[in-house]
């Protein structure tokens, strides 16, 4: 529960935050919990034009890479898309984001905690 809630705030940082040259994503969703062998359950959410059905694919992808347990994760990331994501115990990355525009003001994306 408290993932979720920092997942909300995150993306409502996000939304609140505007100046008159940049703009932040104009919509937002809380996507299905994933379960994932080896984490707990992935809260994630949708930031812009990205929908959970469109986002889902990628971050089943991302979350098949294992890597260094507790480290920095190594994420191919869709087109367009930055990316950053952290390693739980068993090397899944099981907590990052994927953006296009500014990490300040992104307009399409999504991130995960478990």
């Amino acid at each position: 529960m408290v993932r979720r809630s920092l997942a909300v705030a995150i993306v409502a940082a996000g939304l609140g935050v505007c100046s008159a040259q940049a703009h932040a994503a104009s919509a937002a969703a809380i996507c299905t919990p994933l379960s994932v062998q080896g984490a707990k359950k992935i809260q994630w959410s949708v930031i812009g034009n990205a929908s959970c059905a469109k986002a889902k694919p990628w971050l089943l992808k991302i979350l098949g890479r294992h890597g260094a347990p507790n480290a920095q994760a190594k994420v191919a990331a869709p087109t367009g898309f930055h990316c950053r994501a952290t390693n739980n115990a068993k090397g899944i990355p099981s907590m990052g984001f994927c953006y296009t525009g500014t990490i300040k003001f992104p307009t399409n994306g999504f991130q995960w905690f478990g």
